[in-house]
C-alpha cells in the first residue's frame, strides 16, 4: 500500500470514529446527562399480566381506575366522603326552607290563640256550674264538643307540619345529591359515600343519642383527601 493509499484508509477511519461515537456521552459527562426513561418508568403499556398461584392476572387501565379481571367490579374506583348531616341541617336552616316552616308556625299560633280564647269565653260564662245545675249537662256536651274540636285541630295542623317538613327534606336531600354529583364529576371521584367525621362533638347526655351517634360515624379513619364536604357546600352556595 503506497503513501497516499494509507493516507486514505487512515481519512475514513477517523471518519468512521466519529460517526460512530458522535452522539454518545464522554466519560465524565454523565454528571450532567439526563436519566434515561427506563431508570424512570416501566413502560408505557396497555397491559401487565402479573402470576398468582400460577394463574395470569392481567391489569389494566380502564376508565378512572385499574382493572384485573373481565368483571365490571374487578376494578378499583376513586372514593370521596361527604358530611351529610352537617350540610343537610344547614340547607334546612336557609331561609327558603326555615321562613315556609316559620309562616305555618305562626298560623299555627295564631288558631292557638283562637281556641284559648273560645275556652276562656266559657269558663267565664260557666265557671260556677255545679253537676246540680240544670244548664250543666248542656255545658258539659258544649266542653266535650270544644275539646274534640281542638284536638282533631291539633292532629291535622301536625300532620300538616309534618309534611311540609317531609317534602323540604326530600328537597333538600335531591339539591345535596345534585351539587355531590357535580363535585364528583368534576374531581374525577366514582364513588361518594355520607359520613361524619370523628371529631364532632357528641353533644348530648342521652345514651340513645349517644350511640346512634357512634353509629353515623362510619369511617373511623380516612384521609383528609377524601373529603368534598367543603366543596359540596360551596357548590349548594352555602
Amino acid at each position: 500500500m503506497n503513501r497516499v493509499e494509507r493516507i486514505v484508509v487512515h481519512v475514513l477511519l477517523g471518519v468512521l470514529l466519529i460517526a460512530v461515537f458522535a452522539d454518545r456521552p464522554f466519560p465524565g459527562t454523565t454528571a450532567d446527562a439526563e436519566p434515561s426513561r427506563a431508570e424512570e418508568v416501566l413502560g408505557p403499556a396497555d397491559g401487565l399480566v402479573l402470576l398468582r398461584n400460577g394463574d395470569e392476572i392481567e391489569v389494566s387501565a380502564p376508565g378512572n381506575g385499574l382493572a384485573w379481571g373481565k368483571q365490571p367490579t374487578a376494578r378499583s374506583w376513586s372514593l370521596g366522603a361527604v358530611d351529610v348531616p352537617r350540610l343537610m341541617g344547614t340547607l334546612m336552616d336557609s331561609e327558603r326552607f326555615a321562613d315556609d316552616r316559620k309562616a305555618l308556625q305562626e298560623e299555627a299560633e295564631a288558631q292557638n290563640r283562637d281556641f284559648e280564647e273560645r275556652f276562656e269565653a266559657f269558663r267565664d260564662e260557666y265557671g260556677e256550674l255545679t253537676p246540680e245545675d240544670p244548664e250543666f249537662p248542656t255545658a258539659q256536651g258544649t266542653w266535650q264538643a270544644m275539646m274534640q274540636e281542638y284536638q282533631d285541630w291539633q292532629k291535622g295542623t301536625m300532620a300538616i307540619q309534618q309534611k311540609l317538613g317531609a317534602e323540604q327534606v326530600e328537597t333538600a336531600y335531591r339539591e345535596l345529591v345534585e351539587a355531590v354529583d357535580i363535585v364528583a364529576e368534576r374531581e374525577g371521584v366514582e364513588i361518594v359515600i355520607r359520613f361524619v367525621p370523628v371529631s364532632d362533638p357528641f353533644e348530648t347526655d342521652d345514651l340513645d343519642l349517644a350511640s346512634d351517634q357512634v353509629r353515623r360515624r362510619l369511617l373511623l379513619r380516612y384521609p383528609d383527601a377524601i373529603d368534598l364536604t367543603s366543596r359540596v357546600e360551596t357548590e349548594l352556595g352555602l
